[in-house]
């Protein structure tokens, strides 16, 4: 049985979408307003610029790929992964354009095979302007080496020219250039060039999904990218999905994010299962064990076992996909033959023995102040929020408890309030 376990674990995968190949979890359908809105705003608008957003893990990444191999028949899709092409350590609207043009590139030349000459000698004009001989100097300049400068103004096929924005973007990768130097105008006009041709001669409109949007934490970045230069792709002529940080769209930017966006779509964590109950019959347990069943997990853990790990991912899939993953490695670590309720309580202490350490006095503080206020205060908790001690549910029956504590904080939030009571009697000497 130890096998078996094995045989679920490698594909109990937490960090790859669902769907994505055979290798991995299938996609679970799921009912999803957020989801129904995306498909109609795009199907009737093919310039269409959608936000989506949701707490880290919702599925938004496999919502998006499941979208890109619906649409394929409709719309010429090209899918940019922002961390794996770049990390989001380095993201801003310049190097998001970089991004996109690749990515264009790469897709002419799989579908259609070289670029027009025309069309190659359009996009090199800039780039003989903007890199001086040598390839020496500060901004665009900084990102190439004196070979591949001097191979940039020799240019005259598409495939030179995907690779050498491949080794720019492999060395913005690698190192730090300050978006002040770098111009932004110059990419904006070339990604709208390629994508206009790209539409012309696939006889169809291009679809953009722009995934891990969302995993830009740095507050600079994502005002330039969201808002102040928003304008550098919602011009592009194309459809566009992206991925927006859930934080943003209740920080005091929220205002300019809808003037800007107009509606941007939230995809709702899953609803969350009772704790207590033997029931395999569970409605709410139902995806839960569907994603079990899809690698014979149920075979090894039991109903109870499969709720209260449901439970501790309040509503986010990949959060479960990592609380089965960690229990059953506890089971083949002990030599079990299969899930015992102890590795469950060993998930739950993780993640709470985590996050003691990270906590200070003013992060209960602001949970207690958001719970207290029935959901206000938010912008208070932003931070909480993005790591998913805070979670938001629009689905919530209740409008005053649409933020909640994740179920594994709640401790932790009520030995810091038992800690300021007690500090409160000793002071008053009572």
């Amino acid at each position: 049985m130890t096998t078996d376990l094995q045989q679920v674990i490698r594909r109990l995968n937490p960090n790859v979408p669902a769907g994505l190949n055979e290798a991995v979890l299938p996609r679970i359908p799921r009912d999803s307003r957020a989801i129904r809105q995306m498909y109609t705003h795009l199907n009737a608008d093919p310039l269409a610029k959608v936000l989506l957003t949701g707490h880290i893990g919702v599925g938004k990444s496999t919502e998006l790929l499941h979208l890109a191999q619906e649409m394929t028949k409709e719309r010429l899709v090209i899918q940019c992964s922002v961390t794996k092409t770049l990390g989001t350590h380095n993201l801003d609207t310049f190097s998001l354009l970089l991004i996109i043009l690749e990515a264009s590139l790469r897709a002419w030349l799989e579908h259609f095979k070289e670029l027009p000459v025309g069309l190659v000698e359009e996009l090199v004009n800039p780039l003989r302007k903007l890199i001086p001989a040598g390839g020496t100097g500060d901004g665009f300049a900084s990102l190439f080496n004196p070979e591949l400068a001097t191979t940039a103004l020799e240019i005259n096929t598409g495939s030179q020219l995907l690779n050498l924005y491949s080794k720019a973007l492999q060395r913005l990768a690698w190192r730090y250039v300050s978006s002040a130097t770098l111009d932004p105008s110059a990419m904006a006009w070339s990604c709208e060039m390629v994508l206009k041709e790209l539409e012309n001669r696939a006889g169809k409109p291009v679809l953009l999904i722009l995934d891990d949007l969302d995993k830009v934490r740095d507050d600079s970045a994502q005002r330039d990218i969201f808002l102040e230069r928003a304008m550098a792709w919602l011009r592009l002529p194309c459809g566009v999905v992206a991925t927006l940080p859930l934080e943003v769209l209740f920080s005091s930017q929220g205002r300019e994010l809808d003037e800007i966006w107009g509606e941007i779509h939230i995809l709702e964590p899953l609803v969350v299962p009772s704790q207590e109950g033997e029931s395999w019959t569970d409605p709410e347990l139902q995806f839960y064990l569907q994603l079990l069943r899809q690698v014979n997990a149920h075979e090894v853990m039991t109903a109870l076992q499969c709720r209260r790990l449901a439970y501790l991912a309040n509503g986010l899939p990949r959060s479960f996909v990592f609380a089965c993953a960690t229990a059953v490695r506890y089971a083949i670590d002990t030599g079990a033959s299969h899930v015992l309720d102890h590795h469950i309580s060993f998930v739950r202490q993780d993640l709470q023995a985590r996050w003691r350490g990270r906590l200070n006095n003013d992060d209960y503080q602001a949970l207690i102040t958001v719970l207290d206020s029935g959901g206000a205060n938010v912008p208070n908790a932003l931070k909480l929020l993005r790591d998913g001690l805070l979670i938001r549910n629009g689905d919530a029956p209740d409008d005053s408890q649409q933020f909640q504590l994740a179920s594994w904080v709640t401790p932790l939030v009520e030995m810091y309030r038992q800690r300021q009571t007690k500090k409160g009697t000793l002071n008053t000497g009572g």
